[in-house]
Order: C-alpha cells, then sequence, then structure tokens
C-alpha cells in the first residue's frame, strides 16, 4: 500500500489570475445580465482574456472580484460583497491591460416568499448538500472542483480550487475548517480558503466519506479500498494518519454514491464512541460498526449502499437503514442494537419500488420517501405509521428539522419537468408550501433539487442543493436555496400579510391579516411573554388586546418569529 500526504499554504483563488502570455488587449463584448446582486454570478465574454495568471484580475469600481472559470473568451467571476449599491463598471485586465469597461447596476440580495435567497454557483450540478459550520458558514463543493464558502445571508465570503468534482459530501468542523473529498484525495480547508493539507490514498478506487470530525476531536473518513487501499481510516486534525481497517468481509463499492459520516454511541444510552459504514460489494451489501480506535465491532448484511450507507441514529443509540431482502419482503426499514447489530425493529410497510434515505426527529420517528411519491412517519417505538401522504409526485430524500416541527423535501411533478421545494407539517403529513424552481419541460433548461437539505439547528433556514439540466446551455449554472421555515409547521407563515399593532392611553391592541383559513390560531407576545391566542376570523383577520401598559412595546407571531411589529405606550 502507498500513501502519499502533504501540508502546503496555497493562496486564495482570488481573480488575481488570469492570462499570463496574452500581449493583445482584452475586450468585453457582453456579460450575462445588466442587474445583479452583491455575490451575484457574473459571466463576462470577450476576447484577449488568455490564461490564468498572477497577472491578471477582474475588478468591479476598483475591487478585485472572486472568480472561477476563466478561458481566454470567457470568465465567471462574483460581484464583490462590498460593492456600493447602484451603477457600476467591471472590468478585465491582463498584464497591466485594461478592457473596456462595462456598466451595470448592482443591487441587495431580495427574498421571495418563503426564499431567503439564492446562490448561482459556476456550475451544472451541485451534487450533495452543503455543510454547515457552527458559525453558520455553508460550503459548497462543485463538479468543477471549486469550493464556495457563503456567509448565511448568502454573501460569498471566498473559493477555492480543489483537483476535481465531489465525490461525497463536504464536513465542516468546530473551527470552521471544511473537508472535501475527489477521485483518491481529500482535502482540508481553513476558514479563510487556505488549503491546509492533502491526504491521498492512490491505491483506493475513490472517496467514500470525506474526513468527518468525530466526538473525540480526530477525523475519521471512507475510501472505497480497490487494490486495497484503506477501506475505513483515521487522521489527526493535521492530516496525520492514525488507523485503517479494510473491513471483515473487504470492504469495496461499486459506482458509490457518497455518504456523511454517522456516529453514535456502542450501548444503548453511552457516550458516542462508534462510527457506521456501508458498502454494497457488488450486491452482497454489508453495513460495519467500527470503534473509534479502529476495531470493527460488528457486519450486518443490510443495503443497497444507496441508502444503506447513511443509516441514522436514534437518541438511545439505535441504529435505523433502509434494506432491501431479496427473498420473500423485498423492502424494510430495520433499526438495529448498537452493540452486537441484532435486530430491534423489522417494519414491512408493502413498499414496491423502494425506500428512500431515513430521516429522525427529536422524538425518533422516522421521515422518509416510500414508493417515490409516498411521505411517511414511522414510530419505531410502536413500529405503525404515525401519517402516509401521497404528493402526487416523484419525491427526493426528505429532513425533517431538529425541533420536529417540518419537513423538507424537493421533488418533481414528473420525469422531464422543472423541480419543486416542499414543506410538510411533521406532525401530520399535511402540505404547507411549494416553491417552483426554474425552467421548461425538457428538452429546455430545468432545474431539480438534489440529495437531502441541510437544515440549521435552530430550525429556521433549510438549504437545498440543485441540479441544471440544461439543455446545452452556453452559460450552465446551479442554485443554493436558501428557504426560510422559521415557524412552520401548522402555520403558512407567508399567509400572514401584515401584523399591526397599536397602543392607547395604555391598552395596546395588535391585529393580524391573512390568508389563514377561518379557526386557524395564533398566538402573540408582548416583549418575550405575556401570550395571546387570536382566532382568525372568516375575513382572515384577528386581534389581541393587553391593558395597563407603558413604555415600549414589542408584538411577535410564536409560531412565525420573523412576523414581529412594535408600539409605544407611553
Amino acid at each position: 500500500m502507498m500513501m502519499l500526504r502533504f501540508r502546503f499554504s496555497a493562496g486564495i483563488f482570488m481573480l488575481a489570475v488570469a492570462a499570463g502570455a496574452a500581449s493583445a488587449q482584452p475586450v468585453i463584448h457582453a456579460i450575462n445580465r445588466d442587474t445583479l446582486p452583491r455575490s451575484g454570478r457574473l459571466a463576462i465574454t470577450g476576447s484577449g482574456f488568455g490564461s490564468r495568471s498572477d497577472a491578471s484580475r477582474v475588478e468591479v469600481d476598483g475591487t478585485t472580484a472572486w472568480f472561477t472559470t476563466w478561458t481566454s473568451t470567457r470568465i465567471v467571476a462574483y460581484v464583490p460583497e462590498t460593492s456600493d449599491l447602484g451603477p457600476a463598471d467591471v472590468k478585465v485586465i491582463v498584464n497591466g491591460q485594461e478592457s473596456n469597461p462595462v456598466s451595470f447596476t448592482v443591487t441587495a440580495r431580495q427574498g421571495d416568499g418563503h426564499v431567503k435567497w439564492t446562490f448561482e454557483a459556476d456550475t451544472d450540478n451541485l451534487w450533495f448538500r452543503p455543510a454547515l459550520a457552527p458559525d453558520g458558514t455553508l460550503y459548497l463543493h462543485s463538479s468543477q472542483g471549486f469550493v464556495y464558502a457563503l456567509a448565511p445571508d448568502g454573501a460569498l465570503k471566498w473559493t477555492q480550487k480543489v483537483n476535481w468534482y465531489p465525490y461525497a459530501p463536504p464536513a465542516a468542523g468546530p473551527d470552521g475548517t471544511v473537508y472535501v473529498g475527489s477521485i483518491w484525495s481529500t482535502f482540508a480547508l481553513s476558514a479563510q480558503g487556505e488549503i491546509l493539507w492533502q491526504f491521498d490514498d492512490p491505491e483506493a478506487q475513490a472517496v467514500q466519506i470525506v474526513p468527518t470530525p468525530g466526538p473525540d476531536g480526530h477525523l475519521y473518513g471512507v475510501f472505497d479500498p480497490g487494490n486495497p487501499g484503506l477501506g475505513a481510516y483515521s487522521l489527526t486534525r493535521s492530516g496525520q494518519y492514525r488507523w485503517n481497517n479494510w473491513g471483515n468481509p473487504l470492504m469495496f463499492e461499486y459506482g458509490g454514491l457518497g455518504a456523511d459520516m454517522r456516529f453514535g454511541p456502542s450501548r444503548s444510552d453511552g457516550p458516542v464512541d462508534q462510527m457506521y459504514v456501508g458498502m454494497d460489494r457488488r450486491g452482497n451489501n454489508q453495513l460495519y460498526a467500527f470503534s473509534l480506535d479502529g476495531q470493527q465491532r460488528w457486519v450486518i448484511p443490510v443495503g443497497p449502499n444507496g441508502a444503506g450507507a447513511q443509516p441514522v441514529i436514534g437518541g438511545d443509540g439505535t441504529v435505523y437503514t433502509p434494506d432491501f431482502i431479496a427473498q420473500g419482503y423485498g423492502w424494510v426499514i430495520r433499526g438495529f442494537d448498537p452493540s452486537d447489530g441484532s435486530d430491534v425493529l423489522f417494519y414491512d410497510g408493502g413498499f414496491v419500488s423502494g425506500v428512500s434515505h431515513l430521516s429522525i426527529g427529536p422524538d425518533d420517528v422516522l421521515y422518509y420517501v416510500a414508493d417515490l411519491a409516498y411521505l411517511e412517519a414511522l414510530d419505531p417505538e410502536t413500529g405503525t405509521l404515525r401519517w402516509s401522504h401521497f404528493t402526487d409526485a416523484v419525491m427526493d430524500a426528505p429532513q425533517v428539522s431538529p425541533d420536529g416541527r417540518v419537513v423538507i423535501a424537493s421533488g418533481v411533478p414528473t420525469f422531464g419537468y422543472p423541480g419543486f421545494i416542499k414543506a410538510f407539517d411533521a406532525a401530520s403529513g399535511a402540505e404547507l408550501w411549494s416553491v417552483p424552481l426554474p425552467g421548461e419541460f425538457y428538452p429546455a433548461p430545468r432545474w431539480l433539487g438534489t440529495h437531502m437539505p441541510r437544515i440549521t439547528p435552530d430550525s429556521r433556514t433549510a438549504y437545498v442543493s440543485t441540479v441544471a439540466l440544461s439543455g446545452g446551455d452556453a452559460d450552465p449554472y446551479s442554485l443554493l436555496y436558501a428557504m426560510d421555515i422559521a415557524g412552520e409547521g401548522g402555520v403558512d407563515c407567508a399567509a400572514i400579510r401584515k401584523l399591526s399593532a397599536r397602543c392607547t392611553g395604555g391598552r395596546l391592541t395588535a391585529k393580524v391579516k391573512s390568508a389563514l383559513e377561518e379557526g386557524a390560531t395564533l398566538t402573540l407576545t408582548r416583549n418575550g411573554g405575556d401570550e395571546r391566542t387570536v382566532t382568525i376570523n372568516a375575513r382572515g383577520k384577528g386581534k389581541a388586546k393587553w391593558t395597563g401598559l407603558s413604555g415600549a412595546q414589542e408584538v411577535r407571531v410564536v409560531e412565525c418569529p420573523e412576523r414581529v411589529t412594535s408600539a409605544n405606550c407611553s
């Protein structure tokens, strides 16, 4: 076995890079739009741009811009987040020679209903969901091999190039370090975009799970062993080898789809000290449990890897995953004791065409898509369905919010159409809202959601990656959606059209105007407490009153915390 390790510091990929040997003056012929938001994708076509060089850059009103694509005739850059709002000029500078300026208008990012913001990645697909750092920074690894760092408000912080497109979802550490992987290489990038180290396994088939911070601070990942390569392995945070285990039976993967690492306790309610790895072994699917010092504790036949490689872990450590049993059952959902892999749940739901990845709520209820179109919630304690909702669409894997209120999933009405992002009430399965993705019917360009959503720990925002089926579009891009899900789950916050408050003689009256159904209820708080229940009438209105007040008053809708207003009772 041969293993290579590198540690180096590569400068952050800014647009101080472009055509080295070009002698002709650069000329901009056109840009993609005449109005772009801060951190918006700025596609420039022209001539004389040359190739990447430290002597070349793009400037917007004198500020150097981040870039991803640079050829002699086309550049894709991003409007600097610090740009002033209003008219601006873009120039390409090659070996000290400036192009003609082209004017456009810089705007602020705009939301639209449940969409907080979108980000256009310079790629035709974002295969996986983003990683999320504790400070809210998002990391995307695109099919062009670029890693993007975005602030929670959608501002582009930096881009950095690694070797190729992602083989697995990125992972973020507690200090903001992001870990990505492609082919047989993995990379650690600092929170500032510097490549800290690269760890290779050239005898492996491919990266299966990127190095992921474990509960003890070390990193844990998986290579498809290949010749064999490493298999399951552990590194220090500085990228130094600790151990590896090929698995028994030997791990290997046929057409891996990539997975997130899963950790859990080795005994019910114990400390987190175990990691799980799924491999399809060309149909002989296996789920492995390893201790954090590299010992294989158990292995059980379960799969296929598309879902079995990424189990979910219950509050008591129980391991849940879909399984396909060829003889007699077909698709089932199973639960395993973390200490020895013995069965604790076997649910045969009469599935016909499959079960998606599972998502698990804070009460251990399992959410999944069955037979492409049924969104279901399974109570593993009783082994019975809480509900089953026919969506009349083709759905992707769902994700439940950490507080258990809402389920977010993407899908498509049927094959050939643009997709959508939907929210469902986790308690009942009722659809709360749907946001259509752009595009038109095949073969026109259209966008579909891909992989599972990433939801913030406070359950207020869901991030959904997309893939662009471009139909030969000369300017392809994919979208990351930031969805506002605060207060979802029984109340459609977008239906609250106005919240107002007025105080006269110490009497505070708050009024709601909405498109909510008659009989819907909302909870209003005054200055963070003193709740009132408002019942919506047939005209979509409701009100609450408080008396004997003085000073400033803030009124907020508990179910939709961003709906807030104020009045003064002086």
